[in-house]
């Protein structure tokens, strides 16, 4: 047994050297390092309350938050962090959190993980402000992607030209992959002139979602002769989750839904020779239902403004 285990470690091992040499032999063209700063930010809404209540707006204290990415060889790794707490406004709570982005992408295919986590919330959907702040919600998730066409188009040359930029007809892909989300709270979401709409959401202490998500996506590059270029990627996907719902007297309840979330990236810039500069933003947008008819919508978005040469 112990015999046929070590041949299958170095079997894995000889697999995983060939492939990491075939990326490295492909892709890697050009060594041309990132330096790169961006903002980052998320937010939760909660939509569904009645028939004739506003949605409840979830936003993290966080203002002031920056982004810095490294690329290299295809691999990306990116983190958000908060420098300076003296712009942030203590009337809206105190919010921890972390996010970290870790991905491949070739000119056909690529994966993407990325982790957050965020603790403390507060809302203005309400008569008075009001504050969440052991309110927490976690998010991570392994997604990929694969071209079902040959063009020049690629996802990390449009969000910071990690692959050269050239004048496209536009690439489609299927993608999907998993994810998994939790929201945790002491205290009922409802609050103030929302209480006793829905019994049921009001008592809602935790949700937890395993989803499985496929889906498909289409990007294009559009470049002057000046070698400005500008450039967008929307993927459309389903989601289907299996649920646990916990409340306030301990009753668990399990459900599974499907529900219909998008992607966004848009990219500009110059794509010089030598010289790369440029700006990219993201916007992800997950619907996850409740217990009930209501669903919450969770967002997030960041942006990454870099500046490239290349050897």
């Amino acid at each position: 047994m112990k015999t046929t285990v070590n041949l299958y470690l170095k079997l894995t091992g000889i697999l995983v050297i060939l492939l990491f040499c075939k990326i490295q032999s492909v892709e890697a063209t050009e060594i041309s390092p990132l330096i790169g700063v961006g903002q980052e930010n998320f937010a939760f809404n909660l939509k569904g309350i009645g028939t004739e209540k506003k949605e409840i707006a979830f936003e993290p204290n966080i203002t002031g938050v920056s982004r810095i990415g490294v690329t290299a060889f295809g691999f990306s790794a990116g983190y958000s962090f908060r420098g300076n707490r003296k712009d942030l406004d203590p009337d809206k709570g105190s919010t921890t959190f972390s996010d970290w982005q870790l991905g491949y992408q070739s000119h056909n295919w690529g994966i993407d993980a990325f982790y957050q986590t965020y603790e403390g919330f507060y809302t203005r959907s309400m008569p008075q402000m009001q504050v969440y702040p052991n309110l927490h919600f976690q998010h991570y998730a392994l997604m990929g992607r694969l071209a079902m066409n040959e063009s020049e188009f690629t996802v990390s040359g449009l969000y910071d030209q990690s692959e050269p930029i050239k004048e496209t007809a536009g690439k489609w892909y299927l993608m999907g992959g998993l994810r998994q989300y939790r929201m945790d709270t002491p205290i009922s979401l409802l609050q103030q002139n929302y209480a006793g709409i829905d019994n049921e959401l009001e008592n809602m202490r935790n949700l937890t979602s395993s989803s499985l998500n496929f889906g498909i996506g289409g990007g294009k590059y559009w470049v002057n002769d000046n070698k400005l270029f500008a450039g967008i990627l929307v993927d459309l996907f389903l989601t289907y989750g299996l649920y646990n719902y916990k409340f306030a007297d301990a009753e668990t309840t399990k459900s599974s839904y499907t529900t219909l979330s998008y992607d966004l990236k848009v990219g500009v810039g110059y794509a010089g020779e030598k010289y790369k500069f440029g700006l990219g933003t993201s916007a992800d947008l997950v619907t996850l239902r409740t217990s009930r008819e209501g669903h919450f919508q969770s967002i997030s978005a960041r942006a990454l403004l870099y500046f490239r040469y290349v050897f």
